[in-house]
């Protein structure tokens, strides 16, 4: 019980001498003050899951766990939010881009799968590790045994051949994903 109350005194502290430097590197790397403001509780939340115990709240190494911990937090945030917004369609009407529901996304994706299958197989390999799999430009080349610089080359190639693939009969961009 007595450990208990000393932890949430030691958040308590750290809340009081970070929260605005953890704000500030939450900010830099989402660029918005809601999420920024969502990382900072996040990473509060996992100090307190962690039971992290310093002997002193202003010392070097709580201050860069601290810090590596609210950087993690906006990082996860941020790929989270890069995940959701992903798929874009192309609106015909007025060239904007807007985020399609749901049942939408379930209607199309079938036909990008199957315009996908139709790419040659090298760029088919290199749209499922990156896209599917969601692996880094070097992953991808580690696992096709093939240079990064190959995969990114290849990458726009295959974007390419979507993209005319995905043009309807009447010449104009159905959507686009990717």
């Amino acid at each position: 019980m007595q450990k208990k109350r000393a932890s949430v005194r030691f958040i308590e502290r750290c809340y009081k001498l970070y929260e605005q430097k953890m704000y500030q590197v939450a900010y830099c790397i989402l660029r918005d003050e809601g999420m920024a403001e969502d990382a900072v509780q996040e990473a509060f939340l996992k100090l307190m899951k962690s039971n992290i115990d310093f002997k002193d709240v202003g010392s070097v190494e709580c201050r860069q766990y601290i810090i590596t911990t609210i950087k993690h937090a906006s990082i996860d945030i941020y790929n989270k939010m890069r995940k959701e917004q992903k798929v874009m369609f192309f609106s015909d009407c007025n060239g904007d881009f807007e985020q399609t529901g749901k049942e939408d996304l379930d209607d199309q994706r079938e036909e990008i799968i199957q315009m996908i299958e139709k790419l040659p197989e090298k760029y088919y390999e290199v749209l499922n590790c990156m896209i599917i799999k969601e692996l880094s430009v070097r992953e991808t080349a580690k696992e096709m045994e093939i240079t990064e610089a190959n995969v990114r080359k290849r990458f726009e190639r295959a974007k390419l051949l979507l993209k005319t693939l995905m043009k309807g009969n009447d010449g104009n961009e159905k959507f686009r994903a990717i």
